[in-house]
């Protein structure tokens, strides 16, 4: 079958400055080699190495293992509590593709067994940024109206857009096995995206197209089935348009049967990505059905709602899409991951994590999406608002799903990256919108890189409990996020610098220099070397160096509970003879940390105090940041006491 015009287009002509491959392909590198040396600071944590190992990433390693012996299961001790039982084994709730990739890989380099996250992310999130840059391309090489160096700028605002001011960001920094299976879904995803656009606007061979979406598909679903879902669905959709296709004049009934007939032997890698999936299924559950047994996991959806529920579409949308104050920061990097928020606990999973707002960190592909709905709206072309609506059901699944997160907006990238293709394959036949719309577009572009790069990196230093306390400092300093008690300006002497003298608990001892459950200490999403991490009901008794004015500190509850929202506790500083000298009042998980100033003059010993805010000791994480005594002018620090 031969390719043939995009639908109800009318033969355009060339642009007087066409938009040449050459120059296309030399552009492209320029801007995607900053966008790779960004790629490779960010997995590899600015240490430019590749070995080492990731949470949980040595299970698709057991799995690889186990997929060559013809099974499921994994080693219990790779996937601690994120794994589920069923007849005595373990298995993952994760798409295998990983650890079919991890096969050959251990075969080649046995030594890097249990270190290939690092590897396998990087190499999917380019491939994926790939597959973005390609479709951008080809939807602005078509002839048309617009002008080569517009043209140009349009694809420089995607390519710079995607690979710095988009969810892949966050997913790169960070190659823990939630982000490597939706790295590779993603990246499965936007190939078979590249490939619709090919095959809807004509510029590729049906046969080579469907072969192309067959195998994305393949990556897609076996990454995760989310992603796979839609694909499946737009496979259906052109296979009809094709069968639904007019004969060629003098084509017999015969050749274009055949023509069907090797379009459905290119989607035989689909065939056999999708029969693995169902075999996967029955591996595990005995259900070629069934992708997950929540009767063997931690978390019961029967108890808040089900698995989907429409009434938390507000509140998923509203954390994906919408903007909340609690994005934004007074100091840089401004825009941050907000806590998300649930308008009806009774119906989420308890834990809460972080997320940046699409509008926020991507508003170039938002806008340019919703140009591109319009577009089809005012202009409608059947099969691709069929396409469209085939990404639909992966949006509604994200959105009533019991759990938000941040790693689920890369399900709403797809359908984005596809209305954005409308939008440039609008632009490019109309010569609209006008050539300076570009630039806005580019302007946008970097302006998501920048809140998406920081507030990623921030996420990384106060959020992620999943990397090092090394990096963590690093980027501490590098965001200029080091905290220091204000106050008590003069000679200062950390009050840890001394041991105490007494300590009484009734859940957990205190930790010098860490949280009680011995994290790095974060308040305000900044990180504090010096600091006391409490445990309410909690007291710790110091002695007052001589010459001591004041007690100065930050307390609150930490960045690393702050998925724990029913945190409640009250700071208080007491003399030896059990007089308040301060105390904060309530302070709970989310509120902003809170300064103190204490006069210590006559006090020759002091408390310092964690009390449970009223409601038990449930997640009373209190933490002191930089507690430090100010010295009387002329005084110097005394020698740390044993």
């Amino acid at each position: 079958m031969e390719p043939r015009p995009p639908d109800g287009d009318r033969p355009v002509t060339e642009s007087p400055t066409p938009f040449r491959t050459s120059r296309h392909a030399w552009l492209a590198v320029l801007v995607a080699l900053p966008i790779v040396a960004a790629h490779l600071w960010l997995v590899t944590r600015g240490t430019g190495s590749f070995v080492g190992r990731e949470t949980w990433g040595t299970a698709f390693d057991s799995l690889g293992r186990s997929l060559l012996s013809g099974r499921a299961d994994v080693e219990p001790g790779t996937i601690s509590w994120e794994g589920f039982e069923e007849a005595g084994k373990v298995y993952l709730s994760f798409g295998p593709f990983p650890a079919l990739l991890r096969i050959p890989a251990n075969a080649v380099l046995p030594s890097m067994a249990g270190q290939w996250s690092r590897a396998s992310c990087l190499t999917g999130t380019l491939l994926a940024l790939l597959a973005a840059s390609l479709t951008f391309a080809s939807c602005l090489r078509l002839p048309g109206e617009l002008p080569g160096r517009t043209a140009r700028v349009y694809l420089s605002a995607g390519i710079v857009g995607f690979g710095l001011g988009s969810p892949l960001v966050y997913l790169v920094s960070c190659s823990r096995i939630y982000h490597e299976a939706v790295i590779w879904g993603l990246c499965g995803s936007l190939w078979a995206v590249y490939f619709v656009v090919r095959i809807l606007t004509g510029s590729i061979a049906p046969r080579r197209g469907f072969l192309g979406l067959s195998v994305a598909f393949g990556v897609a679903v076996l990454g995760r089935v989310t992603f796979g879902v839609p694909i499946a669905l737009i496979i259906a959709v052109l296979l009809l348009r094709e069968v639904l296709a007019p004969a060629r004049a003098g084509q017999p009934a015969v050749r274009k049967l055949a023509g069907v007939f090797g379009l459905l032997l290119a989607l035989s890698p689909a065939l056999v990505a999708g029969l693995a999936v169902l075999w996967y299924n029955h591996a595990r559950f005995g259900s070629i059905w069934k992708s997950i047994d929540f009767s063997a996991t931690y978390v019961h959806p029967e108890t808040i709602g089900g698995v989907v529920n429409l009434a938390r579409i507000p509140s998923a949308l509203w954390t994906y899409l919408g903007i909340t104050a609690s994005s934004f920061w007074s100091q840089p990097p401004f825009l941050q991951f907000a806590p998300v928020h649930h308008l009806d606990d009774s119906i989420f999973f308890e834990w809460k994590e972080h997320a940046l707002s699409l509008s926020l960190g991507s508003p170039w592909l938002v806008l340019g999406a919703v140009l591109g709905l319009v577009a089809l709206v005012r202009r409608w072309r059947s099969w691709q608002t069929l396409v469209a609506l085939a990404f639909l059901p992966e949006v509604a699944l994200i959105v009533t799903f019991y759990f938000v997160t941040q790693r689920y907006v890369a399900d709403f990238l797809p359908l984005l990256v596809f209305l954005f293709s409308i939008f440039l394959l609008e632009t490019g036949r109309r010569g609209r919108p006008a050539a300076w719309f570009a630039w806005v577009l580019l302007g946008l572009a970097v302006f998501s890189a920048v809140v998406t790069i920081g507030a990623t990196l921030q996420w990384n230093m106060s959020d992620n409990g999943d990397t090092s306390d090394e990096y963590k400092t690093r980027l501490a300093h590098l965001l200029g996020r080091v905290g220091r008690a204000p106050g008590c300006d003069g000679p200062r002497q950390p009050l840890t610098a001394s041991e105490p003298i007494a300590q009484s608990f009734s859940f957990a001892p205190a930790r010098f220099g860490r949280t009680w459950d011995d994290n790095l200490i974060g308040l305000d999403h900044r990180l504090y070397t010096n600091g006391i991490g409490m445990h309410a009901e909690g007291r710790i008794a110091c002695r007052v160096p001589e010459g001591a004015v004041a007690l100065c500190a930050v307390v609150g509850l930490p960045d690393s509970s702050a998925s724990c929202r029913i945190g409640s506790v009250v700071f208080e500083v007491r003399d030896e003879a059990g007089r308040a000298l301060a105390s904060t009042g309530v302070v709970r998980s989310g509120d902003p940390a809170v300064p103190l100033e204490v006069d210590v003059r006559g006090a020759r010993e002091i408390s310092l105090v964690v009390r449970d805010g009223g409601d038990g000791i449930d997640c009373d994480h209190g933490t002191w940041g930089d507690p430090v005594f100010l010295l009387a002018a002329g005084t110097s620090p005394s020698p740390a006491v044993p």
